[in-house]
């Protein structure tokens, strides 16, 4: 039987996952400020090594949830679209749906790599994952505030009310 609203536990993950990520975007001075010494040679200021390590913390939250999130989507399944909304509509919502779920496992998962291994390239990587999925975060707000204020559709209302546990 599919589903017919999100649950408490998906709802939360979305609202987690979007915070932590707002984090990590507000509060990277500490970790470029380590990395740029590290890449140098260098020792970091005392001052942005627990930055440093906030963010590597954070990171790797938004990387568990992202999973269990996922593993919810799996299993549980999430409710239909209304059928409302113009094909065009419904295809750009599920290619952000796709490129947010494959940038909360690229971004963290590269940062991973690049913090842990060193593994040449991974800090690229993860930096332009962070640009891009700031650009289509900022996308799906906005799809979410049209498809309430202009469309009237209950898509964001789905997200916003506790559905079954």
């Amino acid at each position: 039987m599919p589903a017919t609203s999100y649950s408490r536990a998906q709802i939360w993950l979305h609202w987690s996952i979007a915070v932590l990520i707002l984090v990590q975007f507000l509060a990277h001075d500490g970790m470029e400020h380590v990395w740029r010494a590290f890449r140098r040679g260098q020792e970091a200021a005392a001052s942005d090594i627990p930055l440093a390590y906030m963010h590597v913390v954070v990171g790797l939250a938004v990387l568990v949830l992202a999973s269990w999130r996922l593993w919810l989507r799996a299993t549980r399944g999430v409710p239909p679209v209304s059928g409302m909304e113009h094909p065009a509509l419904q295809f750009l919502a599920r290619a952000t749906h796709f490129v947010i779920y494959a940038l909360i496992f690229i971004v963290p998962l590269s940062g991973a790599a690049a913090w842990f291994l060193g593994v040449p390239g991974a800090g690229l990587a993860h930096v332009l994952g962070k640009d891009i999925l700031l650009y289509i975060v900022l996308l799906h707000t906005a799809g979410a505030l049209v498809q309430h204020f202009l469309l009237k559709s209950d898509v964001l209302r789905r997200m916003l009310s506790f559905g079954q546990a």
